[in-house]
């Protein structure tokens, strides 16, 4: 079915067609799919395995995720090498041709999740130590994107030294809401994580909260080092009190017991979509009155509705801890003048080649019938080289939620989302937990995964 999927549909009526099965909760049919288009080596291998082992995560199957997510991460770190290493031919490619015949290469936020969803499924599948490895993959991934935003670090960097002793004060003001930090809070964040929480607050767009909350839990559930995990996801995520708690009880060196956290990835991140525009010039080489046209094709973004307007679990309110569509959209604005260069470079190209060929033909005599097969052909030439690369991560969440949580004695969540049925949880026999839930259309089935927090590689509970 791959194989017809990618040899019949255009990306764009294979990316439509995704959407769709997923909005209507067919997922096992829209992963079978994937997966089948991801065994086709080209250009969009990676790409597929990404979108494969994310639909067997949102299937409920965390082990058949795992191959897919992992032939994902290689992808994109090959990608990286060639990019930053011996890539002069890919981006003569890039200028010249076209970018779907580049290897997919994902953005910051695109990286961050293949680990975190491996992560989840390792978790889900009773791997914790594996868990804890991919978790800190995704931390790396989020250091290599801060990476690229030196200059934005630095800004950051340079205003902490100036302004240092204001720590508690700014920090009261990033939680944003009427209620400022108590005792406990301002001395957390005046201590060790002070830095880490001026810095990464002032980097909205380049976070990823949930990675590093979720990391976080798990390493203070475990008693590891905590590496400033929850302090990054409590600067990035100021609306979350129960972000701001955890950081805080982890400061203070408290360790969570019989504690549950619920993160519910709720709606579509925005998708790519092809924007295309027919652009008048004056043609030199005799053209219609005079005019040629050329057409202009680049992506834009499209957001998608969300599944619910808020959620509550055993009566306890989640609050947004990441906004996924707004760090779409920012990796998106910084990738747009890299894909709208390399258009116009197209672009000129083809205006190039199409002038100087109909100047040969008119100055060798004017056949009307060359000039129609040269038509033809340019036509066909600039179909071939104009196409908008549409491929990013469009299966990640328009936003997460989360909520922490005493762990109830009967060991039963019920999760409900704003004017929708709810949907019961029922934990494993004790300990802390992370539970992972995924609407993505108001219409879809939810799907729930659990991990057990506290379990020990090969030691069931």
């Amino acid at each position: 079915m791959g194989a017809l999927l990618s040899g019949c549909l255009s990306l764009e009526q294979q990316l439509d067609k995704q959407a769709s099965l997923v909005v209507a909760g067919q997922t096992s049919k829209a992963y079978a799919d994937a997966s089948d288009a991801a065994k086709n080596d080209n250009a969009d291998t990676t790409f597929w395995q990404a979108e494969a082992g994310t639909l067997a995560l949102m299937d409920g199957h965390p082990s058949a995720a795992i191959p897919h997510l992992d032939a994902a991460d290689n992808g994109f770190n090959d990608v990286a090498r060639r990019r930053y290493g011996a890539s002069a031919l890919d981006t003569a490619k890039a200028v010249s041709v076209n970018d779907t015949l580049m290897p997919y290469a994902p953005v910051g936020l695109d990286r961050i999740f293949a680990n975190l969803y491996k992560a989840l499924a390792y978790g889900a599948a009773g791997r914790p130590e594996a868990m804890r490895v991919e978790l800190n993959r995704a931390r790396q991934r989020q250091q290599e994107w801060f990476f690229h935003c030196t200059k934005a670090i630095a800004d950051a960097e340079s205003t902490i030294a100036v302004q240092r002793q204001l720590a508690q004060r700014e920090a009261a003001q990033r939680v944003g809401d009427a209620k400022p930090l108590d005792a406990d809070a301002a001395m957390a964040i005046a201590n060790g994580s002070t830095r880490a929480a001026q810095l990464f607050g002032r980097l909205k767009g380049f976070g990823n909260a949930y990675a590093a909350h979720l990391a976080g839990v798990t390493r203070w559930c475990a008693g590891d080092a905590s590496l400033n995990d929850l302090a990054m996801a409590a600067a990035l995520a100021p609306q979350n009190a129960y972000a701001q708690a955890d950081n805080v009880s982890e400061q203070k060196g408290s360790k969570p017991s019989g504690r549950v956290w619920v993160y519910v990835e709720d709606g579509l991140s925005p998708r790519r979509v092809s924007r295309p525009i027919t652009i008048p010039y004056p043609s030199i080489a005799g053209h219609l009155n005079g005019i040629g046209t050329i057409s202009f094709n680049v992506p834009s973004l499209e957001n998608r509705p969300a599944a619910a307007g808020g959620y509550t679990v055993n009566g306890v309110a989640l609050q947004p801890l990441q906004d996924v569509e707004a760090l779409a959209h920012d990796q998106f604005r910084r990738a747009y003048p890299g894909i709208l260069a390399r258009q116009i470079a197209r672009t000129v190209l083809r205006v190039t080649a199409q002038e100087s060929g109909h100047a040969t033909l008119r100055h060798g005599g004017n056949d009307p019938l060359l000039i129609l097969l040269y038509d033809l052909a340019m036509i066909s030439y600039d179909l071939s080289t104009n196409d908008a690369d549409l491929r990013c991560a469009d299966l990640l969440p328009k936003t997460v939620w989360m909520a922490a949580l005493p762990r109830p004695q009967d060991g039963v969540l019920n999760l409900r989302p704003s004017g929708g049925a709810a949907i019961t949880i029922r934990l494993s026999p004790k300990g802390n937990t992370a539970v992972w839930v995924r609407l993505p259309h108001a219409k879809s089935r939810a799907t729930v995964l659990t991990v057990d927090l506290d379990q020990q590689e090969g030691v069931p509970r």
